[in-house]
């Protein structure tokens, strides 16, 4: 069925994860290949201070072999296959792989990093994507800060540990740090109920602060919040654009 109301952005899960290597080359340029309008990524710093992506810091899950990230040079990683012979990227390395006017949520991770990462990252982003096309996520707020005071776009991610604390703490962090986005687990509506989720958007609406939703997998959830999201972050990257075209066309 279509409908006036533009359909959200479109990011791939750590790029297109359903089909190809997460947090790859491939499945980034994949995702954009199949109709992305961006990515969402992880970063993490290796023992002598490169900036890669991957989002747990080990590799065991995603490589088959043991190694510590944070404890574990940069060409120690890269010998890895990630998955169909792919490396473990650099930042740099994976900004590369994203078309000028495409969309970056680019995930900063506790394991490694630090507030004190966050000057060296903005070095690396601002000559290679524009602020407009570009947001900053953690569930540690405080990674976020920083960015926030330079006046790039942060999303403040919601864990159950936060979620558990109930809204008032969630708004009070929220009017602390005024972040432009808040990004939600997809199961947050059926776990709030309809009163509290209704109680959670009209917060949001006050303070201008818009809603992102993670990881959204199925026809039935993205359709249930796209009128309340603006973006919708999945590892399947066609079956959002193929909801999108039946929807009525692009966000």
């Amino acid at each position: 069925m279509k409908s006036n109301m533009p359909f959200p952005m479109i990011l791939g899960h750590r790029g297109y994860r359903a089909k190809f290597p997460e947090n790859t080359v491939l499945a980034f340029k994949k995702a954009f290949e199949f109709g992305a309008d961006g990515i969402e990524c992880d970063v993490q710093k290796t023992a002598d201070g490169r900036y890669v992506v991957i989002h747990d810091a080990l590799t065991e899950r995603v490589t088959g072999r043991k190694m510590d990230v944070a404890a574990t040079k940069f060409e120690e990683l890269r010998s890895l296959d990630f998955g169909s012979g792919e490396r473990i990227p650099e930042i740099t390395e994976m900004l590369a792989a994203i078309p000028a006017g495409k969309y970056l949520d680019l995930e900063l991770k506790s394991q490694t990093l630090t507030p004190a990462d966050a000057v060296p990252i903005m070095d690396l982003l601002d000559s290679r994507i524009d602020r407009k096309n570009l947001m900053l996520s953690s569930f540690n707020i405080e990674l976020l800060v920083p960015f926030r005071k330079r006046g790039y776009t942060v999303g403040y991610l919601i864990g159950q540990d936060t979620a558990d604390k109930g809204i008032g703490h969630l708004a009070r962090s929220l009017m602390r740090y005024r972040p432009q986005f808040i990004n939600l687990p997809i199961q947050t509506p059926s776990k709030l109920g309809q009163k509290g989720w209704r109680r959670l958007r009209r917060l949001l609406g006050l303070m201008g602060i818009a809603i992102l939703f993670w990881t959204v997998n199925q026809a039935a959830e993205a359709e249930a919040v796209a009128p309340y999201t603006s973006i919708l972050v999945g590892d399947d990257v066609e079956l959002l654009v193929k909801l999108r075209g039946a929807a009525g066309g692009k966000a």
